[in-house]
């Protein structure tokens, strides 16, 4: 507790531009612990794949895309408003900022929980069938796909039926809830350390559900949805976020909102935000 209340979260709208952009985008800050980092991560997703999870990696890969989703429209609510809804500060170590309010280690980490979040589901054995293409390919008549019997009208399902359908949503909702709130209570740890920062009014520990909805259960409940998808739909799924992702992400950049948006000096370069004098 002595640690935490030496620290002080910034108040909204109070860091300065030029702190959320010290080492923005400079690959002369890279450091060399990324490197085991990506090596890890690697290895679990490669762990995983020879297991034949492959749900586990593609709810994961969703999890990650929307989390890039969301990095992206803060960047550009940077770009235009002067302050973005969070940033990340050289405070934190980063081995590299990317964007405002995203760097390396947020990126690895958010593949990784996203998996990690899969890995929490409860399983039929054999649900990923013996190919490839089979994963999932009896989604709706498995028992704890969350998809179970979602061909059936509700009207048409015996008691039981219905009682395994409720337990089988419920085996992914809860998790996914309970994985938001944690997540929410670590940023706000994070912020507390200052290596995270929160620059709008409505973005901060006093509305935590802000955080919930906006911020973490898009991603869980991303990675459950296509975890529990069949094959097909897993790619088509994951293929309609990354589509989205990089239309955003080209829109952004085309227009000058992913880059930093001062000339280092404190003084506001950025084409759609004016400062007041």
């Amino acid at each position: 507790m002595f640690f935490f209340s030496t620290l002080a979260a910034k108040a909204p709208g109070t860091t300065f531009p030029s702190d959320l952009e010290e080492v923005m985008q400079q690959p002369g800050q890279l450091k060399w612990y990324i490197v085991p980092i990506f090596v890890i991560t690697l290895y679990l997703m490669f762990t995983e794949l020879k297991n034949k999870h492959y749900s586990v990696v593609l709810g994961g890969v969703a999890f990650w895309l929307m989390d890039v989703f969301n990095e992206t429209w803060n960047s550009m609510v940077y770009a235009t408003t002067g302050q973005p809804v969070w940033g990340t500060t050289a405070a934190g170590g980063s081995a590299l900022q990317i964007l405002v309010g995203y760097n390396i280690e947020i990126s690895f980490m958010f593949l990784i929980l996203g998996m990690f979040a899969c890995k929490l589901l409860s399983v039929t054995e054999g649900y990923e069938g013996a190919k490839f293409m089979d994963g999932n390919k009896d989604w709706l008549n498995d028992p704890k796909n969350m998809y179970y019997k979602a061909n059936v009208r509700p009207s048409a399902l015996t008691a039981d039926e219905k009682k395994t359908k409720l337990k089988a949503v419920l085996g992914r909702v809860i998790p996914a809830l309970v994985g938001s709130v944690l997540a929410v209570i670590v940023e706000i740890l994070l912020n507390k350390c200052g290596v995270l920062t929160w620059e709008k009014d409505w973005w901060q520990p006093s509305m935590p559900i802000v955080l919930f909805l906006i911020g973490y259960c898009p991603f869980f409940f991303a990675a459950v949805c296509v975890h529990d998808l069949p094959r097909k739909w897993q790619f088509v799924a994951i293929g309609c976020i990354l589509f989205v992702v990089v239309l955003l992400l080209i829109i952004a950049g085309s227009l000058g909102m992913l880059g930093p948006q001062t000339d280092g000096n404190g003084n506001w370069i950025g084409r759609f935000y004016t400062p007041q004098a």
